[in-house]
């Protein structure tokens, strides 16, 4: 793990830290919309933005992020990314305005991005082979105590306190985080601190080319195709689109470099993360809905019952390397997007009469899914990177993630929308939440498309 072994190791649980962060932000403001939505008077898809925002931003910077990751050292990379975070954290407990919530929470998003992608690059470069595997584990590992905890404290927050105190869950290990970083010295090369040639341009346009499409996908169902702000965002979002693809391929420093695309694993990774993220991260922002809508559930005991999945991925992880020693990583991937699937068609039985046991069950299996797909499907990526690419490489991984979150949460809501009409009462809510499971069912089966082009490693 290089000279400062030691200190390195401290890095990486670090980055482990950084992860558990990331998850945990996103899942505890999800369990808190439906007591802002009904805070503000205001709709699902408008509150929706308070988890967009930050997505959007993270997802725009995520390349640049990791450029930023090949070029400097970890150490600086966390600790900026932690300073945004603290701050944004704090900033979002003393606003009330909603508006001004979603600015800060579009600027928290480029400390997530730095956070996110830092982990998995650092595991390619500094650790050996043989252990890179169990360390994808470990860090999906940490990503699942976010997504575990982050919905059960949550909920006890808006509970016992108020919605506000849901942004403070990340501050005591921001800190402790900061703290270990800034005290550890990890070794460097002193000519990686160089930015010079990097594409901000490139970055430029790659963030309103995802900002323009972003757009028009949420506006698109409430003022229809023919309306002329859908239109002019469709149309800005082909031409920068041109713009970004022209540039990289003609600049000497890109920030995608497009021949990482043509690498069969790694594209097959970073589509089949898009597939899943788009299933699991939609239906997570839609199932705290039905489980206060329609089972009447406290936002704390919402908050347990979506503790299940990421804590049976917490358990499944770590063991990712020695399944996949039994049973080749390709059939893994495709089992974990039945499961998937499978889970999600559970999720669309789901109703007022539904027992609690049969909804534990079913998230139980989505853990499963999750379990064996997010490790096997990283280390399958960035195993086909050639040596110097790790960053970029992480930084299109999780833009492939984050593009998934943000579609998920835009697929879901946009049909929910479209399915319930305009009575809204229990039995139209049921269909609504049922169909739009279903839609996931069979998203989920798609993705088991790109499984199935991976090649033995």
């Amino acid at each position: 793990m290089g000279k400062s072994g030691k200190n390195n190791k401290s890095i990486l649980w670090v980055c482990y830290i950084a992860a558990a962060i990331v998850l945990m932000d996103l899942t505890s403001v999800n369990i808190a919309l439906p007591t802002i939505s009904a805070y503000y008077g205001i709709g699902l898809d408008q509150v929706s933005w308070l988890l967009m925002a930050s997505m959007l931003s993270a997802t725009s910077f995520a390349l640049i992020a990791g450029r930023i990751v090949d070029r400097f050292e970890a150490r600086f990379v966390l600790i900026t990314g932690f300073l945004i975070f603290i701050i944004g954290t704090l900033s979002c407990y003393f606003i009330d305005h909603f508006e001004v919530l979603i600015a800060i929470r579009f600027i928290q998003g480029f400390g997530e991005a730095l956070l996110y992608v830092v982990g998995p690059a650092y595991i390619s470069k500094h650790l050996p082979d043989e252990k890179q595997q169990s360390a994808y584990g470990i860090w999906m590992a940490a990503t699942a105590v976010g997504i575990s905890f982050g919905p059960v404290i949550g909920g006890m927050l808006v509970t016992e306190f108020n919605w506000h105190s849901v942004f403070l869950i990340n501050l005591v290990l921001s800190f402790i985080g900061l703290l270990i970083v800034v005290s550890s010295k990890q070794t460097v090369v002193k000519s990686e601190y160089n930015m010079e040639g990097v594409d901000f341009v490139g970055a430029v346009y790659s963030f309103i080319t995802l900002a323009s499409l972003i757009y028009t996908l949420n506006i698109i169902h409430k003022k229809g195709i023919d309306d002329f702000g859908v239109i002019i965002s469709f149309v800005v979002f082909v031409l920068f689109s041109i713009l970004f693809v022209k540039r990289e391929k003609q600049t000497q420093n890109p920030i995608l470099n497009f021949k990482l695309l043509k690498i069969r694993n790694f594209n097959a990774a970073a589509l089949g993360f898009f597939i899943f993220f788009v299933v699991n991260v939609g239906s997570r922002f839609l199932r705290p809905f039905y489980f206060e809508n329609i089972k009447t559930l406290s936002p704390q005991i919402s908050g347990m019952l979506m503790m299940v999945s990421p804590l049976i991925m917490m358990l499944v992880s770590p063991f990712s390397r020695s399944i996949s020693k039994k049973v080749n990583h390709k059939l893994m991937l495709i089992i974990a997007n039945i499961f998937l699937a499978v889970s999600m068609f559970w999720f669309s039985r789901w109703n007022v009469q539904t027992s609690v046991l049969e909804i534990i069950l079913a998230m139980v299996l989505l853990g499963l899914a999750m379990g064996l797909y997010y490790p096997i499907n990283s280390f399958v990526g960035m195993k086909s990177l050639p040596d110097g690419k790790s960053g970029m490489g992480s930084a299109v991984i999780s833009t492939s993630k984050s593009m998934g979150k943000l579609i998920g949460v835009l697929v879901f809501a946009v049909c929910f929308s479209i399915i319930l009409d305009d009575t809204a009462n229990e039995k139209s809510l049921g269909y609504a939440y049922n169909y739009t499971f279903l839609l996931g069912s069979f998203i989920a089966l798609l993705g088991s498309i790109f499984s199935l082009r991976v090649k033995k490693i």
